[in-house]
């Protein structure tokens, strides 16, 4: 029963500031010489500190005032933009320069034009752990040396930027809609476009027991030390379309059409706020939650316990993101039997049905029969949804046998441990167990054919 699961941002050193910049030192200022028209850093940075202000102020006036220069459409959209964002509550949020690409210095009277590459910075109050970013990259024209900066184009920053992975985390669902609608609850802000705002208010008080229900489990179980979540950020979306977009334009996944995943969390790097080139002390400070809502788990009769089951996985995703070490992305094995066993956890029903598929799964359906090996993170996701199916439900047994024969306190500290750490698999497991990878794996192996036979 695959829900999808992470989208992963491949990380370098997470320095954040100039990538490349026009040096201030060796253009000539606007107004200051006359001899070139320049789209400086400082001149830059002075508009993205107004535009903060604006926004977190609350003046539409100066907010739009850069996009004056460009389209209608664009003015509306960036009006649409802001309306949105006054409407979450947001600890930091901030635009900081991150890098100019183009004509930025113009000696000929043509105007100076380029490319800039701009974050927001945010934390989303109550649900973030870090201030995280979202990346644009703006058309920035200054037509002679006396001109303001105006803004004619919006979209997302370049993939190439040094650090900062594929992802540009573009287009937030601030972004997607022309009028979005917030749902807050004490764990959770959910989002969602207007006309579908209804449904949102419909399903959010099960989410909202997921994300409770979860947090208290790693509170009582979890290990003591390291940072998780302390809340969710949840997008709900029926369109399909929409959905594989959000968070991931530029990417490829949105137009790939084997995408089958009902949710999926997608990490957010974390960033310092205030323009800081300080380290902070995760590398993930949140992550963003999609699910699509034209799926059959939001749309059946019985709702209430399929919201339940994706939500108690997405959030668990989610909820240990701040844990990911430098090391790259823990055994798929172990981070989507983690999601799977908080959703099962809280849903015998569910877990029962995943059980009984699984053995049908090898009592006939499938050439080969269970041949006692956990599933590596190279063939875990498969192109056939059964094997897709199985490698979730042997993922979840894999944490159930060590929560169920050693304790759970000692299941989510393993869990724990391999985000911090993925190639520690064998000293884990015997922290956890008393056994190394080899005799867990032949343990687990009759744990499993004892469900199955």
């Amino acid at each position: 029963m695959a829900f999808g699961g992470i989208a992963v941002l491949a990380l370098g050193l997470m320095v954040f500031g100039i990538v490349r910049a026009v040096s201030d030192d060796k253009l000539p200022v606007a107004g200051k010489g006359g001899e070139a028209t320049a789209i400086t850093q400082a001149e830059m940075s002075n508009l993205l500190k107004q535009h903060s202000k604006a926004l977190t102020g609350g003046d539409k006036g100066t907010y739009l005032a850069p996009f004056d220069g460009g389209s209608s459409a664009l003015k509306t959209k960036q009006a649409s933009l802001f309306a949105n964002l006054r409407k979450v509550p947001f600890a930091v949020s901030e635009y900081q320069f991150l890098n100019i690409d183009g004509r930025a210095v113009d000696h000929y009277g043509a105007g100076a034009s380029a490319s800039v590459d701009v974050a927001f910075v945010h934390q989303v109050k109550g649900a973030d752990a870090t201030p995280v970013a979202e990346w644009y990259r703006w058309t920035v024209e200054k037509k002679t040396e006396d001109s303001d900066l105006k803004v004619t184009a919006v979209g997302p920053a370049t993939p190439k930027l040094a650090g900062f992975g594929k992802m540009t985390n573009y287009p937030a669902p601030w972004d997607a809609y022309d009028s979005m609608a917030v749902t807050a609850k004490p764990h959770t802000v959910i989002l969602s476009d207007a006309s579908q705002a209804a449904d949102a208010r419909r399903y959010a008080p099960y989410i909202e027991k997921a994300a409770k229900d979860n947090l208290e489990r790693w509170q009582a179980h979890g290990p003591k030390d390291g940072r998780t979540m302390p809340g969710f950020v949840v997008t709900l979306e029926k369109n399909r379309k929409v959905y594989k977009n959000m968070y991931r334009a530029g990417t490829g996944d949105e137009d790939d059409e084997s995408i089958s995943e009902a949710g999926v969390s997608v990490q957010m790097p974390a960033v310092p706020a205030g323009g800081s080139k300080a380290k902070v002390d995760v590398q993930n400070g949140g992550a963003r939650i999609v699910m699509d809502t034209a799926e059959s788990r939001f749309t059946r009769p019985d709702y209430a316990s399929g919201v339940l089951e994706i939500s108690h996985h997405e959030l668990a995703h989610t909820l240990v993101e701040p844990l990911t070490g430098p090391d790259g992305q823990a055994q798929l094995w172990v981070v989507e039997g983690f999601a799977e066993y908080m959703a099962m956890r809280n849903d015998s029903a569910a877990a029962a049905r995943e059980v009984r598929t699984l053995k049908a799964y090898y009592g006939g359906r499938f050439v080969d029969p269970f041949d006692g090996k956990l599933p590596t993170s190279e063939n875990f996701h498969s192109t056939i949804d059964e094997e897709n199916s199985a490698h979730y439900t042997l993922g979840w047994l894999g944490i159930r046998f060590i929560a169920e024969k050693y304790g759970e306190d000692k299941a989510l500290t393993f869990v724990a441990e391999q985000y911090k750490n993925p190639k520690g698999m064998d000293a884990q497991l015997t922290k956890a167990t008393g056994m190394g990878t080899d005799e867990f794996q032949d343990a687990w192996a009759d744990y499993v054919r004892k469900q199955i036979s």
